[in-house]
């Protein structure tokens, strides 16, 4: 399996745990209740490699990822991370999250982990197709440290789907002295181009970098019953 490959299936995992976490903590449950919740929707799926220095950015190495959920008339939910790592010239690391703890370099690697920033919205407009054939991303994004504001980049930013449609299901069952919690989830996507750029950073794959992205459709049911 490729580098990119595993790095798309990793962001669809993040995205499909983000929002079962939500529902599992919607709220305390009470004795002898159910709380049952169904979503569905449209979303895309970004990753990114990018290798060099930006502007008023630490490091040489830039791990990205993009979660879009589709909400209509151009406006969606954007969650992402950069990770920013110090390495060697020339050397290209596997990526954060392989050492021994949360975005850790393993021990041995010549790379330091010097940053990590979250994208959260912003003021953008997001345009899909029904069949996953184009979107386009364009406004600015909310990029922040843990809180702290770190500025507003503009994006614009244009997928091109390619090749046949893909589905998955995955579903699982999580039991405590308290509650059972049940949850199923399913899609629909397929592979996309990247093209376009967010702030200083260009999507145009020079040596050691790449990009990927999938678009697709999404539906989920959760189940918790309290004891």
């Amino acid at each position: 399996m490729n580098r990119s490959l595993t790095r798309r299936l990793g962001t669809v995992a993040v995205s499909v745990l983000a929002s079962l976490a939500l529902v599992a903590t919607a709220g305390p449950a009470q004795a002898s209740s159910m709380f049952f919740s169904k979503s569905s929707g449209r979303m895309v799926n970004v990753d990114w490699l990018e290798v060099g220095k930006l502007p008023n950015v630490q490091g040489n190495i830039h791990f990205g990822f993009m979660f879009i959920e589709d909400l209509g008339r151009g406006r969606s939910n954007i969650f992402g991370v950069v990770e920013d790592l110090q390495c060697p010239v020339g050397f290209i690391p596997e990526g954060p999250g392989h050492g021994g703890g949360h975005d850790e370099e393993p021990k041995d690697s010549p790379c330091t982990n010097v940053g990590t920033r979250f994208i959260d919205g912003g003021k953008t407009t997001f345009t899909m197709d029904k069949k996953f054939t184009t979107a386009r991303l364009t406004g600015t994004l909310a990029v922040s440290d843990h809180g702290t504001p770190l500025g507003n980049p503009a994006v614009d930013m244009t997928l091109t789907g390619f090749g046949s449609t893909s589905s998955g299901t995955d579903r699982g069952t999580f039991r405590d002295e308290y509650s059972t919690f049940t949850y199923r989830y399913s899609y629909t996507q397929r592979q996309a181009t990247v093209s376009g750029r967010i702030g200083p950073m260009v999507f145009d794959d020079v040596a050691g970098e790449y990009s990927s992205a999938t678009m697709g459709s999404f539906k989920s049911a959760s189940r918790e019953r309290s004891r």
